[in-house]
């Protein structure tokens, strides 16, 4: 066999941190790297492929057909994203493996959850318009709150929410998961499974909301859970819109039983002109950027894809496979 023959074929289909991963995917001993970044190439490439690296939001019906119909040899899918929605709404081939992106992005995420957090609790959106009209109100003070003493509920105690926690305790709060599993974990006071939702809610201050995203955490938060938060709380969400009703959100913060709230995703996305939610009081939306990370992020992303991908070309195990 020759050398030529022996290479394991990887496509790699670039958008997020495309020349940090194609460069460190070209590092990989023993693949032969094509990159493919439009149907056409893809299509044509199918025939020989054996591993694909894409991201989730990339995967759509068109991608689904091809990989379908052409790509007999596709073993192995490496989605650079840590949601997987659109490989469950299409489809794989049987037999097919997909891995996720694993912690790469909970980092980032986590912080920039933080950051909406605090933002909201000491009013900053409301300094910065002061600022840019040019005016010195400190009429917002009564509302400003601290995080210390405060119960932070994390549902979804996986990878972005443990890293939120981290980052949430040393501001002195207590913080409860919530999980299928209900195992304790070091950075929580306590975890609790998800059918103590409604409970878990009624006290806390504070909600993220960091579950993935399927048919059966669609509006996972709507009218009934908000309507058991507690009077004032703060929701934030960095996971997915479709987990949050956003008719249920408007009506909240319109009403005031909910004080604030943040929010990186919205459904749809991007959220169209004349949506409720834009006008909605104390809220602040973020187009779907919580993981830009600047080239920290990207090569660590860059460096878990790579990896992951390394050890199917040399036949090993592969880490953060999902169930589709």
């Amino acid at each position: 066999m020759t050398e030529a023959a022996a290479q394991v074929q990887v496509a790699f289909w670039p958008s997020i941190a495309g020349r940090e991963i194609e460069a460190s995917l070209r590092r990989i001993p023993g693949a032969d790297l094509s990159v493919v970044d439009d149907i056409d190439k893809l299509t044509a490439a199918a025939p020989s492929i054996e591993a694909l690296v894409i991201g989730g939001h990339y995967f759509d019906g068109r991608v689904a057909e091809v990989l379908r119909t052409r790509a007999r040899r596709l073993r192995f899918i490496q989605s650079f994203t840590a949601g997987y929605e659109g490989l469950q709404m299409h489809g794989v081939p049987p037999g097919v493996l997909v891995a996720n992106a694993g912690d790469s992005w909970s980092p980032a995420v986590a912080e920039h959850g933080m950051a909406l957090l605090l933002a909201l609790v000491k009013c900053l959106p409301h300094a910065i318009l002061n600022q840019s009209r040019g005016r010195w109100d400190r009429s917002q003070t009564p509302r400003m709150g601290s995080l210390e003493q405060q119960t932070l509920a994390i549902v979804g105690f996986g990878s972005i929410g443990r890293e939120f926690a981290r980052r949430a305790r040393p501001f002195g709060m207590r913080i409860v998961g919530l999980s299928r599993s209900a195992k304790a974990d070091p950075l929580a006071d306590e975890v609790q499974p998800m059918s103590a939702l409604h409970t878990v809610l009624a006290r806390a201050d504070v909600v993220l909301v960091a579950v993935p995203y399927s048919k059966e955490t669609h509006h996972l938060i709507g009218a009934r859970e908000l309507s058991a938060c507690k009077r004032g709380a703060i929701l934030i969400n960095v996971a997915r819109g479709g987990l949050v009703d956003p008719a249920a959100l408007s009506a909240a913060l319109s009403s005031g039983r909910l004080g604030a709230a943040g929010t990186d995703v919205t459904e749809p996305e991007p959220l169209p002109d004349g949506d409720p939610l834009w006008s909605a009081p104390n809220l602040i939306i973020t187009p779907h950027v919580a993981g830009a990370s600047g080239p920290v992020g990207r090569e660590r992303l860059a460096g878990f894809v790579a990896a992951n991908v390394a050890r199917f070309v040399a036949g090993a195990p592969v880490n953060c496979v999902v169930t589709l």
